[in-house]
């Protein structure tokens, strides 16, 4: 059990909920396996399972219908005890073929036992692994197994969740609108946990060193954070200060932010020299991003690095954006999207 589980911990990509599913089916041999979502109050469910497609629209509309009398979830509910439990545990064979449930979901699908727990409850939705057989009960002993299990799952569950909450906040500031606001999430030691696009950047083109995630901060950032954490003398207290750098007319600002243990940092950039800049460029992302990049004297081939692209898919993003915005220059391209043809590059940009 404890294998399988870090195996799944060393993964770093893929469903979350698979992956659960992956770890049950090595522990507890099943004939069905199911990642299920369920909100009692409104009955709606989704769910995946292995193997896939065993059950169809049909039978999903019939399992939803006879939610509200599923003996494991009553039992979840009624109790609040998420840890696992098997169907002949809260419901006899008989009252268990007595429900409407079994006739007209589980008895024709052949499935006659089957065992739960409850991995997390969020905004009212619980999340259940559920296993279950045709023929066998499953054991006392491969209860114990996924009660010992169920801690583990729930963390990588409930680590999956958070982790899709910040990707999307960050993908939705990204969205926000043509100024750049960058975000760094900081991890112990100020090593650089998470950090969005803008950041990204931002932080490549200020900086002559610039760390990814697992990285470290440029220096003079972290200089500037000690000072902000050193702590002031009663004497000479030491109020909270941005953190400023001028390219040219370009001027970086960046502002700590902390909550709890948690500790951000928020840039932003501003240009006094531009005019407003275009808002609706129709430009994607990664256009944006090339964009950006030679704006402020990239060259393709740097660009190519930071975006970790080849340099002719940078050229062929160019030659996207000079037609889409009918520019004949990056310079041009530049004014139009950013408001300014962007400066010289910071001085020992590495290439």
């Amino acid at each position: 059990m404890l294998r399988a589980i870090r195996e799944t911990e060393r993964l770093a990509s893929g469903d979350v909920r698979e992956q659960l599913m992956a770890i049950a089916a090595e522990i507890v041999p099943s004939d069905i396996i199911a990642f299920q979502a369920i909100d009692p109050q409104t009955h709606h469910t989704a769910q995946i399972a292995s193997p896939n497609g065993w059950v169809t629209a049909d039978y999903e509309q019939i399992f939803r219908g006879h939610l509200p009398e599923h003996p494991l979830l009553r039992h979840f509910l009624r109790t609040g005890d998420g840890d696992a439990v098997r169907m002949s545990d809260v419901v006899s064979r008989r009252e268990l073929r007595g429900l409407g449930i079994y006739q007209d979901f589980y008895r024709p699908l052949g499935i006659h036992h089957q065992m739960a727990c409850l991995l997390t409850s969020d905004l009212g939705v619980v999340n259940t692994l559920v296993l279950s057989r045709g023929t066998i009960d499953f054991s006392q002993a491969e209860r114990q197994l996924l009660l010992l299990a169920r801690p583990y799952l729930a963390n990588l569950l409930a680590a999956s969740e958070t982790r899709s909450w910040f990707d999307a906040a960050l993908a939705a500031l990204d969205a926000i609108d043509d100024t750049s606001y960058g975000v760094i999430l900081l991890g112990q030691l100020g090593k650089i946990g998470v950090m969005n696009r803008s950041a990204r950047l931002l932080l490549d083109t200020y900086f002559r060193r610039c760390g990814g995630e697992g990285g470290t901060l440029p220096e003079e950032l972290a200089s500037w954070l000690g000072e902000q954490r050193r702590a002031p003398s009663l004497d000479h207290p030491v109020p909270p200060r941005p953190f400023t750098l001028s390219r040219g007319s370009r001027h970086l600002t960046v502002t700590l932010s902390e909550h709890h243990s948690s500790t951000a940092l928020l840039l932003s950039e501003t240009d006094a020299a531009a005019p407003a800049a275009t808002t609706e460029s129709g430009l994607t992302s990664r256009e944006r991003d090339v964009l950006w990049l030679v704006a402020h004297g990239h060259t393709s081939a740097q660009a190519a690095q930071v975006l970790r692209i080849s340099p002719r898919t940078v050229e062929k993003h160019l030659e996207h954006i000079y037609a889409k915005l009918g520019a004949a220059s990056r310079t041009e391209a530049a004014l139009r999207v950013f408001g300014t043809a962007g400066g010289r590059p910071p001085a020992g940009m590495h290439t």
